[in-house]
């Protein structure tokens, strides 16, 4: 019986742990954040109650004649009043935000005006700012960030980060498994900029919130349930639940939250359901 050399043996061995630890590696899924820093600051919101408008934008710099039309973005400055003199001190942070009234005019499902309504106001996320300046003559903020241009009259809430949760990376979910009702369930009401259709990277606002117990970083599986078929004067029965996405929680309001789309496997719209994963 020939004997294996021992420098085979050796290699073997060596060849064995790399192949075994390039497996281990590639069981091993990817985490990465749901959303950009500029994103999860911009996805907007719907308050309830409503934000208190005590600190508000009255002007800005380089408006000498309170021009109707002046708007102020990053590096400009704004100035601002309070309704109560409340504290406007200076390095003072606010989020500026503004009430959405004008997005949801169009409807993409029946009732979804009253369902918006149900979970409180939408607001924009307009940007941010900090006091730099302040005197007997007024308050003075710089424009730190801005999702979209600043105007007179928009509302200013102290700030407060938002963090940006991670999620890792699946593979697609069957598009057919049936339903648990033992999980949370809700509904997509709205979409940030209120597409009629949605896909990856885009923000909407889930019916579920604090008081259902929501937390960021939640992880929801989208799926639609179509109508029955009708075939002339006969109607067939309803067809099975299509999960068609996922959404992974950004940050959490008391009956809502405003989640991303991290995986869409067709379109997505207002009106269809989640469940929680």
């Amino acid at each position: 019986m020939r004997r294996i050399p021992f420098t085979l043996v050796v290699v073997f061995l060596a060849v064995s742990a790399v192949i075994a630890q390039t497996q281990e590696t590639a069981s091993i899924l990817p985490t990465i954040p749901a959303a950009s820093r500029s994103q999860a600051d911009c996805t907007g919101f719907i308050a309830n109650p409503s934000v208190h408008r005590d600190v508000f934008v009255v002007g800005g710099a380089d408006d000498d004649f309170h021009s109707v039309v002046r708007q102020f973005v990053r590096g400009d400055s704004i100035y601002i009043s309070s309704h109560k003199r409340g504290d406007l001190s200076v390095g003072n942070e606010y989020r500026v935000v503004r009430p959405a009234n004008e997005l949801f005019l169009t409807m993409h499902y029946p009732h979804e005006r009253w369902d918006i309504k149900k979970l409180g106001k939408p607001y924009e996320d307009i940007g941010t700012v900090k006091i730099t300046h302040k005197s007997k003559f007024g308050t003075v903020a710089a424009v730190t960030s801005s999702c979209e241009s600043i105007i007179p009259g928009d509302t200013l809430v102290i700030f407060q980060p938002r963090d940006i949760p991670k999620y890792t990376i699946s593979k697609p979910l069957d598009h057919f498994t049936p339903q648990d009702k033992a999980k949370e369930h809700g509904r997509v009401i709205a979409s940030h900029n209120n597409f009629g259709y949605l896909g990856n990277e885009t923000v909407v606002y889930l019916n579920l919130g604090e008081r259902a117990g929501t937390l960021p970083g939640q992880r929801f599986k989208i799926y639609k349930i179509a109508p029955p078929r009708k075939a002339g004067f006969l109607t067939h029965r309803r067809p099975p639940p299509e999960t068609v996405g996922e959404v992974v929680v950004l940050s959490v309001q008391a009956k809502s939250c405003a989640a991303m789309v991290v995986s869409s496997y067709r379109e997505i719209s207002a009106g269809d359901y989640v469940e929680e994963e």
